[in-house]
C-alpha cells in the first residue's frame, strides 16, 4: 500500500504490486521520495493500482542526516491527515517540494519545520488571514492578538472568544514573514530567532490539536528539533 501526493490529484492511496519484496522498487517507495507513476482506479472505488513506478528524486541524504531524518515522517504524516483524498491540492504538492528542495540546500530543520505547518495549516484553512485582526480588520501588528479556534484565525483582545490563545508580537511578525516569503528568503535573512520559532511550534501545535483532539503521532520525534531544547 502505498500513500502517494500527487501533483493533479491530491493525496491517493495505491497498490504497488510486490511492494513487498523491497529488493524489486528499492529507493522508489522510501518516503517523500519523488516518482513518476502511472495511476489506475476503477469508477466507485477507494484504491488505485499504482504501476510503472520511476525515480524521479530521493529523499535518501535527508533521511541520512540525524537532523532532518525526524522531520520526514512528520510532514509525511501531516500531508495525509490534513489534505482529504483525492481532491487537487497543487499548493500542497509544491510546498513539499519546496520543503525538502530547503532542506537539500541547507535550511534549518526547525524553521522549515514551521513554515511547513504555518502553510499546510493555512491551506487546510485552520490558520487563515494575516497580521489583521479576522473579526474586524484591525491591524494586529501592534500587539495583543489571540488565535480564536471558532472562526478560526487570529483576531484582537477585544474580538477574542473565551478559551483563545495568546499570540505575541514576534510571533505574528514571524507569521506574516512566513506568508510573504519563501523558505529560502528567510533563511537568507536570518528569520526567526529561537524564543519566536519556539512561541510558534506551540501556537501550531494548540491549533493543530483544537481541530484534531490529539496530536500527531511523529510530533514526538520534532523536540529536537527545537533550537535550545
Amino acid at each position: 500500500m502505498l500513500t502517494l501526493l500527487t501533483r493533479d490529484g491530491g493525496v491517493v492511496r495505491a497498490a504497488l504490486r510486490g511492494a513487498r519484496r523491497r529488493f524489486r522498487h528499492g529507493a522508489l517507495i522510501e518516503l517523500l521520495t519523488e516518482v513518476s507513476v502511472t495511476l489506475f482506479q476503477k469508477e466507485g472505488s477507494d484504491l488505485a493500482r499504482a504501476d510503472g513506478l520511476e525515480l524521479v528524486r530521493s529523499a535518501f541524504g535527508l533521511a541520512s542526516r540525524a537532523e532532518t531524518a525526524m522531520l520526514l515522517p512528520y510532514v509525511a504524516e501531516s500531508l495525509s491527515t490534513f489534505l482529504p483524498e483525492a481532491e487537487s491540492a497543487p499548493e500542497a504538492y509544491r510546498l513539499a517540494r519546496h520543503l525538502l528542495d530547503s532542506l537539500e540546500a541547507g535550511a534549518p530543520a526547525d524553521l522549515s519545520a514551521r513554515y511547513f505547518e504555518a502553510w499546510l495549516l493555512r491551506l487546510a484553512g485552520l490558520l487563515p488571514g494575516g497580521t489583521e485582526c479576522a473579526a474586524c480588520g484591525r491591524d494586529l501588528s501592534t500587539g495583543g492578538a489571540r488565535f480564536d479556534a471558532q472562526l478560526p484565525g487570529v483576531v484582537g483582545n477585544e474580538c477574542a472568544s473565551p478559551g483563545s490563545v495568546p499570540v505575541a508580537g514576534p510571533v505574528l511578525r514571524l507569521l506574516g514573514d512566513i506568508r510573504r516569503s519563501r523558505l529560502d528568503d528567510l533563511v537568507r535573512r536570518n528569520a526567526g530567532d529561537a524564543a519566536s520559532l519556539r512561541a510558534l511550534e506551540s501556537l501550531l501545535r494548540e491549533v493543530r490539536r483544537r481541530f484534531l483532539g490529539h496530536e500527531l503521532k511523529s510530533h514526538r520525534f520534532l523536540d529536537t528539533l527545537t533550537t535550545g531544547s
